[in-house]
């Protein structure tokens, strides 16, 4: 969906793979059931499929041509959102370039911070009074990157501030700043609480000196600590981590023991994130040429995965979504459950991806030509997608896969389609091979069903795609389009 996305790491996106092969939505006529199924006979947790075949589970829609992008802009900036709404603004800058990344598009310097911001703020005024952005309450809004906490302590204030000038934020809005504690200082800190921020998501990783520094991290543990005790200190803002499992010369004992110093630091929460190598990463180049020892394999990821459930679990964490665990109520995480559901999004910044309405955009994603556009007066958008005339009925299961659970009955009424008769061969595959339980009209994933959520959330869009669209069992469903 995002180019630069919400506080999930920043992994760049490969072909989806199954059983070793590139893997591709099913062409009609050349369709099989066989293709949705796991495998049966083994342990579901650790071999149930090959590997993930999607970052980010999507049905997708259809690209509409280049030279209609700016009139169908036009027409989506003329119309009111309804429900659910987030912005997300993108912050390309880094200092230096995390070896597992592949969203690092621009070094940092001072003197961008401020140029920057001026063109956020103009991005933000193009289409001020609009009913696309001006009407209709945005319930979180999310500063992703990038980095953007290597903004200035200026800038950072007065983008935050110019955000509530130029977007109509909910009572309760969510407002959301990530980045890394290396030079997130307390002058910038205090910047952002006086631009109203309220939460703060933090590249951690991991505490671990050793495994951050070889991934690029410059911090040491003692100095994320200190950075970490420092904003909790204030009492101004809901604070959480991001750690990843999986990292080379990651033991399970190392991701343990970070965990435990999340938890022991007593942050409102953190999100445990499985590592996704990509070849034009440097990691992945970097182990593809034996300058580092290989990652851990699935069947060790998932063991780490079991393991941090366990953990949290029986510390009394509870959970937002299957990768998302908070200790207080303060943590609410509202942007990132949004963003997985329909609710709209828009987005500001080179890269950066929004949707109104189902029609997905994206900016232009060279810096230069984002910067050009704007200063011309015209919104950098480089590409739509119009949605599929589906796109509801997708969503709403792609949003209940990330909590773990789909009520079927509940979608059957809002949707008016046989969910439950279309997905049952499927379902009673997956339950024979240990990835769900079935019980009137609720599929709940199993442990080992959580840790391949997106594997069972991209083949169930794909298997009711087929059936909705892409079949001669089209016209026996009702067209879900606008629900």
């Amino acid at each position: 969906m995002f180019v630069a996305k919400n506080d999930e790491p920043k992994f760049a996106f490969d072909a989806p793979r199954m059983n070793g092969k590139n893997f591709v939505s099913p062409a009609k006529g050349q369709w099989s059931m066989e293709q949705y199924f796991a495998r049966e006979g083994v342990d579901p947790l650790r071999y149930a499929f090959e590997g993930k075949i999607a970052v980010h589970p999507g049905a997708g829609g259809k690209r509409i041509q280049p030279s209609m992008v700016e009139q169908t802009l036009e027409d989506l900036s003329q119309k009111p959102r309804t429900g659910l709404s987030v912005a997300y603004i993108h912050v390309p800058f880094c200092e230096t370039q995390c070896l597992y990344c592949g969203f690092y598009t621009k070094a940092y310097g001072k003197e961008q911070s401020a140029q920057y911001v001026d063109a956020l703020i103009r991005e933000m005024q193009l289409w001020d009074g609009r009913p696309a952005q001006s009407q209709g309450p945005v319930h979180a809004v999310y500063f992703g990157g990038g980095t953007p906490t290597a903004l200035e302590a200026a800038d950072l204030e007065r983008l935050l501030k110019a955000v509530r000038t130029y977007l109509p934020l909910a009572n309760d809005c969510e407002i959301t700043v990530e980045g890394r504690l290396h030079h997130f200082n307390q002058e910038k800190m205090e910047a952002c609480f006086a631009g109203g921020a309220n939460r703060f998501s933090l590249g951690v990783q991991s505490f671990s000196t050793e495994i951050r520094q070889s991934m690029g991290r410059l911090a040491p543990r003692e100095a994320v600590m200190r950075g970490l005790e420092t904003l909790m200190g204030y009492g101004q803002a809901a604070v959480i981590v991001d750690l990843i499992y999986g990292f080379p010369n990651q033991s399970m004992e190392i991701w343990l023991e970070d965990i435990q110093t999340a938890m022991d630091l007593e942050l409102d929460g953190m999100d445990c994130y499985q590592l996704n190598i990509f070849s034009q990463t440097p990691l992945g180049k970097a182990i593809r040429e034996g300058r580092m020892p290989p990652a851990a394999d699935i069947p060790m990821q998932s063991s780490m995965f079991a393991a941090s459930v366990e953990k949290l679990q029986k510390a009394f964490y509870y959970r937002l979504s299957l990768t998302h665990w908070a200790r207080s109520s303060r943590e609410r995480n509202l942007y990132n459950q949004y963003v997985k559901g329909s609710a709209n999004c828009l987005a500001f910044g080179p890269g950066a991806g929004g949707n109104l309405a189902g029609w997905f955009f994206i900016h232009q994603n060279r810096y230069d030509a984002w910067l050009e556009h704007v200063n011309s007066g015209k919104k950098p958008t480089a590409m739509i997608m119009a949605p599929s005339p589906h796109f509801y009925l997708y969503r709403a299961v792609a949003f209940a896969l990330e909590h773990g659970w789909i009520d079927m009955d509940a979608l059957e009424k809002k949707f008016g389609v046989e969910l439950s008769a279309l997905l049952e061969p499927l379902l009673e595959q997956w339950q024979r091979a240990g990835l769900v339980a079935v019980s009137e009209k609720k599929a709940v994933l199993t442990l080992a069903g959580q840790f391949w959520q997106v594997n069972i959330s991209q083949l169930m869009q794909d298997f009711l795609k087929h059936y909705l669209e892409d079949s001669e069992l089209t016209g026996r469903v009702a067209d879900a389009s606008g629900a």
